[in-house]
């Protein structure tokens, strides 16, 4: 049964017309009023409770929390935030962040990474990939998970395919939410799913593909990694609802690690919206409760 807190969160997203912010006529007006907000950071109730780091790399920001008291330990994820490419961090995502920590004792490091239409998906990964050979030397490739929700489930798997097509280590694991992996939004189901979905707009998020993608194909691995091999990927998990535009990409990704002997573990919530564990619901403890396992699964050998 789907809780109602969830069924209030479909409502409240109608009321806020989430899902026409994020259409193509809006767009344009969604992404300058975030550039005018800016990133959200830690608040000052997070920070009494985690030692929160900040540092700049190639002009970047780049941040490192950990409960206090706790030492680095081994534990480290690399977070990759959502927002379609083009959208900063948000408190909801700060809140997520904080509960892995606490739960795993990890050290989180959260990389504010380049923006579409400013930056596209080559310059994301010429900050992000220098970033992840740093963060496998220190902690190394054991200790290491990513994790993204979203566009950052996306910007995680890409990392993973990344990071071997140049010879660096793989992470012990990653772990996708709701992750948009085909920005060409070709699969025969989602113009049903798109009826339904209060949050993604089908012609808007094909629109953030071209944003993110330049000059490259939208079907390029580096925009859309269900086109790319999962060969010598460590073992995923991802997490998905039906109620959410991006389902599709969640099989055929299940699909295809199968036809590559990859190890995935497909949590699939019934009538759940996109990134359903960034809200206040009882699905989304239940969904932090399984990505906590995942990570202890993967970091445990």
């Amino acid at each position: 049964m789907t809780s109602i807190q969830a069924k209030l969160a479909v409502v409240l997203a109608r009321l806020l017309r989430v899902k026409h912010k994020l259409g193509v006529t809006r767009l344009d007006r969604t992404i300058a009023s975030d550039r005018r907000s800016g990133p959200s950071l830690p608040s000052n109730d997070m920070r009494s409770f985690f030692d929160v780091q900040e540092k700049t790399s190639s002009d970047r920001q780049v941040l490192t929390i950990r409960p206090r008291g706790v030492s680095a330990g081994h534990r480290h994820i690399l977070y990759l935030h959502g927002g379609g490419f083009v959208m900063s961090i948000t408190e909801l995502h700060w809140d997520l962040i904080g509960k892995l920590s606490k739960r795993l004792d990890a050290t989180v490091v959260v990389p504010l990474y380049p923006l579409a239409p400013e930056k596209t998906a080559p310059d994301v990964f010429e900050f992000l990939l220098p970033l992840y050979a740093d963060l496998i030397h220190e902690a190394g490739p054991k200790n290491v998970v990513l994790i993204g929700d979203s566009a950052g489930g996306n910007l995680a798997l890409s990392l993973a395919m990344q990071a071997r097509d140049v010879n660096l280590q793989q992470p012990a694991g990653s772990v996708l939410l709701s992750p948009g992996l085909d920005f060409s939004f070709s699969d025969a189901k989602q113009p049903a799913l798109d009826r339904t979905d209060p949050i993604l707009d089908l012609e808007g998020a094909r629109r953030l593909g071209l944003l993110y993608a330049g000059d490259l194909d939208v079907r390029d691995p580096m925009v859309s990694p269900l086109y790319g091999s999962l060969r010598g990927l460590a073992p995923l998990a991802v997490f998905t609802g039906t109620r959410d535009l991006v389902n599709p990409d969640a099989h055929r990704l299940q699909d295809k690690a199968k036809e590559e002997s990859i190890p995935l573990q497909l949590f699939e919530y019934s009538g759940m919206v996109h990134v359903w564990m960034l809200f206040p619901m009882p699905e989304a403890n239940l969904a932090l409760d399984q990505i906590v396992g995942c990570v202890e699964e993967f970091t445990s050998n």
